[in-house]
């Protein structure tokens, strides 16, 4: 640090005065900071400084200005220099006045004084200037694998929040789909039942029950043709050889696998092949399937049929799954462990199997014919492959959400079905939400018998006893 003398600031004034402009915007300091400077106090012992900063480029490559006989150095003739004009007005210390580089003042002198220092420095390229009492600190660059690695988390994230609102969207469009019913329920006149304001109460036996707006259906059925196609000629769709309603309590979260009978009868909308409605017939409940396009008409005619005998309750969602189906979505979950219920075929009661592949279609499927009640030994292995396969299922979905999804995407060239991606996320999420999905199987509760008009099997719901097994899944006791 070097000090300039009373004439080499006399003479330097001049230029300090023409470069007054470029000097205040180098330093920063402004209009306002000299004014707080004058109107500080004058015992008060504050001090302002202001900086002068001269960037110039060397004296051979600068041209010099004349003034009369004395060559002037303008400020670009100069070699960096910072001007620190000090302006003191109060006191520090005693011992008379002197001007000194580490900015002592008089003690008695109230007059504003100035000192005026020169640091020399040379201006670097990047415009980073150090003087005594002034420092310019650089900001360090950050490393290129750090910014990658922001990059990639913040990548990460904003995938991760679009699938957060993509799943809640499907979910609260797939549970929209489920629950927006209207309830119509009808009950036979032998059911000593009342059915109030269209279903939401039914009194019966003297307690009063209120529907379950948590409960939604699903009616599954198997179909006996090995391809799901439009049909060829009236009644030739197939038939439903396994009709279940799979009703959904949300609220408990437990699955009711209510099985019906193929040979139930009930009254069937009959149709002929240009799909005109041709009235209604008492027919076996799995023939409703055959009265329509093979897809989803059969499927939507199946469903109506199944709908009078559950006393209207309704249905909003089905699926059908044709013969080959059955390997596929069996082997979709690796296989599903039974116990047999009967000796049939290669199966033997009271053992357990493994089924992958046919076995499983040959398990739910195998009859004799010859026999009555052969349907119903069917059924009963139906439930039990139902329920296994229904606990495979829940287990693999807690494990992987995405197993529904992927389930139902390599079922659907051997399915026809109204289910869409809302209402698999929907019921996916619910599957594995708290403690999942836990299931009941049960049949509809009647008597199987021959019919001689027709010589066909016969099946008759037992009334009374089914309502009951109704109102247990569908409704709940109101408290008195």
């Amino acid at each position: 640090m070097k000090r300039l003398t009373d004439d080499a600031y006399s003479q330097e004034n001049g230029i300090i005065n023409q470069d007054e402009d470029l000097l205040e915007s180098d330093s920063g300091i402004t209009g306002d900071a000299e004014a707080a400077a004058d109107s500080a106090p004058e015992n008060g012992g504050s001090e302002i400084t202001e900086e002068f900063v001269f960037s110039t480029r060397s004296a051979k490559d600068s041209p010099s200005k004349s003034s009369g006989n004395t060559k002037m150095v303008t400020s670009d003739d100069m070699s960096d220099y910072k001007f620190l004009k000090r302006r003191s007005t109060g006191s520090h210390h005693s011992g008379g006045s002197r001007r000194s580089s580490s900015s002592h003042h008089s003690s008695d002198s109230t007059n504003e004084t100035d000192s005026l220092y020169i640091a020399a420095s040379t201006r670097s390229s990047s415009g980073s200037h150090h003087s005594s009492g002034s420092h310019h600190h650089h900001k360090k660059k950050m490393k290129t694998w750090k910014k990658v690695l922001i990059i990639v988390v913040s990548a990460i994230l904003a995938i991760a929040i679009c699938m957060v609102t993509v799943l809640q969207i499907l979910w609260l469009n797939g549970r929209s789909s489920f629950f927006d019913v209207v309830l119509d329920m009808s009950v036979p006149d032998t059911v000593s039942a009342e059915v109030q304001d269209n279903g939401k109460y039914i009194v019966y036996k003297g307690e009063k029950y209120k529907y379950n707006k948590e409960v939604t259906n699903i009616l599954f059925m198997g179909v006996d043709k090995r391809s799901i196609d439009s049909k060829k000629e009236e009644g030739t769709g197939g038939q439903a050889d396994t009709i279940v309603m799979i009703a959904m309590n949300m609220k408990d979260h437990v699955m009711n696998l209510i099985a019906l009978p193929r040979d139930t009868v009930t009254d069937v909308a009959v149709y002929t092949q240009d799909m005109h409605y041709n009235g209604m017939k008492k027919l076996q409940v799995c023939l409703a399937y055959a009265y329509g396009d093979g897809k989803s008409s059969s499927c939507e005619n199946t469903v109506s049929a199944v709908k009078k005998i559950f006393y209207n309750v309704p249905i909003n969602t089905y699926f059908a799954l044709d013969l080959d189906g059955i390997a596929e979505v069996n082997d979709a979950v690796g296989g599903v462990t039974v116990v047999s219920p009967e000796t049939i075929g290669q199966f033997n009661e009271g053992e357990s199997y493994h089924l992958e592949g046919s076995q499983a279609e040959r398990f739910v499927r195998d009859r004799t014919k010859t026999e009555v009640g052969a349907s119903m030994k069917r059924l009963d292995r139906q439930k039990v492959y139902a329920r296994s396969f229904m606990s495979t299922m829940t287990s693999a979905i807690k494990k992987d959400i995405t197993k529904a999804v992927s389930v139902y995407n390599e079922t659907a060239p051997y399915s026809c079905t109204n289910l869409n991606a809302a209402k698999v996320t929907y019921l996916a999420t619910e599957f594995v939400a708290g403690k999942g999905m836990s299931s009941q199987i049960s049949s509809v509760p009647g008597k199987i018998s021959l019919d001689e008009s027709t010589g066909l099997a016969r099946y008759d719901i037992d009334q009374e006893k089914f309502f009951e097994l109704f109102l247990s899944v569908y409704y709940e006791k109101v408290n008195k």
